[in-house]
C-alpha cells in the first residue's frame, strides 16, 4: 500500500498541474474570472497529492512532518477554492467583486498559518512497518469542519445555480461536475480527514485525494475547455469508447501472453511464433470485433452524407434561386428531423436579411435582421456553421454581443445558422431549429453538415449569376439607348481656361453612366458648372439629365447667379415629375477668373471642398438645400467665397466617399482629402488619377454600388 500511495500521489501531481498550466496557456488572452479561479483550483489541488507524495517520499526525513503540514494546508486551501469556484463558475456577465473571494479564503488562510506554525493540528508523524502514524491536536478537528463546511456550501451553491440558470450548457457544465466531483470529493473527507481522525485508519490518506484531484480535474477540464470544441456528453462518450477499444483490442497479447508462461515449463515456444502469433490475433481480433465495439458505443448521427447527396441530385434540376432556397431548407428539415428551419437572404431594397422562407408557419413579429447587427458582422469576419453553444462559451468572440445573438436564436428557436456568401460578402443564413427530441445537433454533425454548407453555397451562386447576367443584359439594353441619349447631352470635353485647370474622374456603375455634370460659359473669363446625381438608371433616368442640360443651357443669361439656376431647375423638375420623380441632387458653382469669386448653390448634393493653399487645409462649400423637384417653392441658398492661386476646388458624386470594400470600410471624405492634400503640387489630371488609383486599390476585389463622378479645379 506503501509503494501504491506513492505513485498514485506522484501521477496525480504531475497531471493536475499539467491541465493547470494548460487551461492557463489557451486562455492567456481571454478576460475570464471563471477559468482564473479553475486555474488556482487545480493548481491549489495539485499541492494536496504533492504534499503527501513528500510525506510518503521523505518517510524517514525530520521534515516529514512539515510535508503533513503542507497537506492539511492545501486540503483546506482547496476547500475554500472550490467554494470560489461556486461563486464564479459558471462565468457570468457581473463579475463577482474581489473582495467576496478574500473573505472566503480567510478563514482557511488564518487556520492554514496555526496548522504550519503550531503542533495545534499536527504533533508528530512517524512510518511504523510502513505504516503512518501520527499525534494530532485540539485544531485538527477544527481543520476538518472548516474544510467538509466549504465543501457543503459550494454543493448547494452549484445546486441553486443549476436550478435557476435557463440556459442548457450552464445546466450541463454543472451537471457533470457534480454528478463526478461530488462524490469524490466526499470520499477525499472520509477517506483523508475523518478515518484518520475517528478510527486513525489511513488506508485511503493518499488514494482519497488523488483520486479527486484527477476526477474533478479531468471533469471541469471538459466542461471548460472541451466544451469549446464538443458538448460534455460527446466527450465524455469518445474517452470511454477510445478507453474500452484500446483495452478490448489487446486482450488476445494478454491470452498468448498468459498461456505461454502458464506452459512454460511443458514446451518451450520460440519469441518468434509468441510474437507473431500476438500479431495476428491482434489483426484478427480488431478486423472482427472491433467495429461491433465501435457501433455499441457510437452516438446515433443522421445520414448527412445521404441527404447532402439527395440535395446535390435535387438541386441540379433546379434553376431559380427560390426553388434552391426552399430545397435546402426543406431537405435539412425533414433529413434531419429538425422542428423548423428558415432562410434569411439579402434584400437589396431594404439592405437588410429579410425571411424567405420557413418550414413552419407560425407567425413572427421580427422578419428581418439589420446588415449592421452583431450576429451579420460576426459572419462577415467568420465563414462558418454557428451553433447557439458557441454563443455560450466563446466569450472572446461572443462576450460583448451574446445579448443579441441569443435573441435572435431565442426569437426563432434554433440551434444552429449555416451561412452562405456570395461575391466575399454573406448573402444568406440558412437556419436550423431544434431536432423533433428537442435535442440540439451534435458537433460531429455540424462538422458534416459543413459540405451541405458549401454545395448549397455553390448552387445558389450559380443561380444568383444566372439572374445578375440576365439583369445585366436588360439594363445593358437599357444603358445602351440612355447612354445614347446621355453622349448627346453630356459635355464633350473638359473647358480651356486660362487661371483655370480642369480634371475628372468618372467610373460609371456599368458601360456607361447617368450622372451628369455640364459647364456654361457667358463671356471668355467666365464659367457656370451644374454638378447632378440622378438615382436609379436606365432610359427614364438620362431622360432627367436631357431634361436637366435643356433647362441648364437656356439659363445662360442668368449663369452669374447660382439661386436663380437651381430654382428654376427645381420648378422644372417639379412639373415634369409632379413632385414624384426620382431623387435628384445638384451643385452649381460660377466662377469669375477675373476676380476669382466663386459663386454657388447646393441642392442636397455633396459639399464642395477647397483646399486653401496658405492654410494648407480645407474648407467645404454648402448652403443645405434640399433635392430638386419635390417641393414647388422650395428656397435654395446662396454662397460666395474667393479662391487664390493653387487653391484646389473637388466637386463629387455621394457615392465615391461612401463605397465600401470587402471589409465594409468606407472609402470616406478623409481619405480624399489626404490624396488632394499630397498632389496638391500636380495638375488637375494627375490629382484625379491619383485619386483613381486610390480608390482602385481600396476597393480591391469589392463592387462599386453606383456611379463614380468627380470634378478637380485648380487655379493658377
Amino acid at each position: 500500500m506503501y509503494t501504491v500511495n506513492l505513485i498514485a500521489t506522484f501521477i496525480s501531481t504531475i497531471l493536475v498541474l499539467f491541465t493547470a498550466f494548460f487551461v492557463f496557456y489557451k486562455n492567456r488572452t481571454i478576460k475570464s474570472q471563471a477559468w482564473n479561479f479553475f486555474f488556482m483550483y487545480n493548481f491549489i489541488g495539485a499541492g494536496i497529492p504533492a504534499s503527501i507524495f513528500m510525506t510518503y517520499y521523505m518517510y524517514d526525513s525530520p521534515d516529514m512532518i512539515i510535508y503533513s503540514r503542507l497537506s492539511q494546508i492545501f486540503s483546506i486551501l482547496f476547500s475554500s477554492s472550490v467554494l470560489n469556484l461556486s461563486l464564479t463558475y459558471p462565468e457570468r456577465q457581473k463579475k463577482v467583486p474581489l473582495y467576496i473571494p478574500i473573505l472566503v479564503s480567510l478563514p482557511a488562510v488564518i487556520i492554514s498559518i496555526l496548522i504550519f506554525s503550531t503542533d495545534l493540528s499536527i504533533k508528530s508523524i512517524k512510518f511504523v512497518d510502513w505504516k503512518q502514524v501520527r499525534e494530532t491536536g485540539n485544531l485538527y478537528p477544527i481543520y476538518a469542519l472548516t474544510s467538509f463546511s466549504y465543501f457543503i456550501i459550494s454543493w448547494i451553491i452549484f445546486l441553486i445555480n443549476y436550478i435557476r440558470t435557463k440556459i442548457e450548457t450552464y445546466r450541463l457544465q454543472i451537471r457533470y461536475v457534480f454528478l463526478a466531483t461530488s462524490i469524490f470529493i466526499t470520499l477525499t473527507y472520509i477517506g483523508s480527514i475523518f478515518m484518520p481522525l475517528l478510527a486513525n485508519n489511513f488506508t485511503f490518506y493518499a488514494l482519497a485525494p488523488s483520486s479527486v484531484s484527477l476526477v474533478s480535474t479531468f471533469t471541469l477540464f471538459y466542461s471548460v475547455i472541451a466544451y469549446n470544441i464538443m458538448d460534455i456528453r460527446t466527450a465524455i462518450h469518445k474517452t470511454t469508447m477510445y478507453i474500452v477499444l484500446s483495452t478490448t483490442v489487446f486482450i488476445p497479447i494478454f491470452i498468448i501472453t498468459y498461456f505461454t508462461e502458464k506452459f512454460s515449463g511443458i514446451i518451450t515456444f520460440p519469441h518468434e511464433i509468441i510474437a507473431g502469433s500476438s500479431v495476428m490475433a491482434f489483426v484478427l481480433f480488431v478486423y472482427l470485433f472491433q467495429p461491433g465495439i465501435d457501433r455499441a458505443f457510437k452516438r446515433k448521427i443522421a445520414d448527412i452524407e445521404g441527404l447532402t447527396n439527395r440535395y446535390i441530385k435535387k438541386a441540379s434540376r433546379l434553376k431559380t434561386l427560390e426553388e434552391l432556397i426552399k430545397a435546402s431548407a426543406e431537405e435539412l428539415h425533414q433529413g434531419l428531423g429538425l422542428t423548423r428551419a428558415l432562410f434569411f437572404i439579402y434584400d437589396e431594397e431594404t439592405r437588410g436579411f429579410k425571411k424567405n422562407f420557413d418550414t413552419s408557419d407560425s407567425p413572427e413579429e421580427a422578419e428581418s435582421v439589420d446588415r449592421h447587427s452583431p450576429l451579420i458582422i460576426w459572419f462577415a469576419r467568420n465563414q462558418e456553421i454557428l451553433p447557439l453553444n458557441r454563443v455560450y462559451t466563446d466569450d472572446q468572440s461572443f462576450k460583448p454581443i451574446r445579448n443579441e445573438v441569443t435573441d435572435f436564436f431565442n426569437r426563432y428557436d434554433i440551434s444552429a445558422i449555416l451561412p452562405l456568401y456570395y461575391e466575399n460578402r454573406i448573402y444568406g443564413m440558412l437556419c436550423l431549429g431544434k431536432k423533433e427530441n428537442m435535442k440540439s445537433l451534435t458537433p460531429d454533425e455540424l462538422d458534416k453538415l459543413e459540405e451541405f454548407r458549401i454545395r448549397s453555397n455553390d448552387f445558389i451562386i450559380t443561380a444568383l449569376a444566372y439572374d445578375k447576367a440576365k439583369q445585366d443584359q436588360f439594363i445593358s439594353r437599357s444603358l445602351g439607348l440612355s447612354g445614347s441619349i446621355l453622349h448627346g447631352s453630356s459635355a464633350d470635353s473638359l473647358p480651356q481656361m486660362q487661371n483655370m485647370k480642369f480634371g475628372s474622374l468618372i467610373a460609371p456603375g456599368y458601360s456607361r453612366g447617368v450622372d451628369y455634370f455640364d459647364f456654361l460659359q457667358p463671356t471668355k473669363n467666365t464659367i457656370g458648372i451644374l454638378f447632378t446625381d440622378v438615382s436609379g438608371l436606365g432610359i427614364n433616368n438620362a431622360l432627367y439629365s436631357v431634361l436637366l442640360r435643356s433647362v441648364f443651357h437656356s439659363c445662360i443669361n442668368e449663369a452669374a447667379s447660382p439661386y436663380i439656376i437651381i430654382k428654376r431647375i427645381n420648378l422644372v423638375l417639379h412639373d415634369y415629375t409632379k413632385g414624384k420623380g426620382e431623387l435628384v441632387t445638384a451643385f452649381y458653382a460660377f466662377f469669375d477668373t477675373d476676380t476669382k469669386r466663386l459663386f454657388y448653390s447646393n441642392a442636397g448634393f455633396p459639399p464642395a471642398e477647397v483646399f486653401r493653399i496658405d492654410r494648407n487645409d480645407f474648407d467645404s462649400l454648402d448652403t443645405e438645400g434640399s433635392p430638386l423637384g419635390y417641393k414647388l417653392n422650395a428656397e435654395f441658398g446662396a454662397g460666395r467665397t474667393e479662391l487664390k492661386s493653387g487653391d484646389i476646388c473637388v466637386i463629387y458624386s455621394k457615392s465615391f466617399i461612401n463605397s465600401k470594400n470587402s471589409d465594409n470600410e468606407s472609402f470616406g471624405l478623409l481619405r480624399l482629402r489626404n490624396i488632394v492634400k499630397e498632389s496638391k503640387s500636380k495638375l488637375p489630371v494627375d490629382i484625379a488619377k491619383n485619386l483613381k488609383s486610390a480608390y482602385e486599390n481600396f476597393m480591391g476585389i469589392a463592387l462599386q454600388g453606383s456611379d463614380i463622378t468627380l470634378l478637380i479645379i485648380k487655379i493658377t
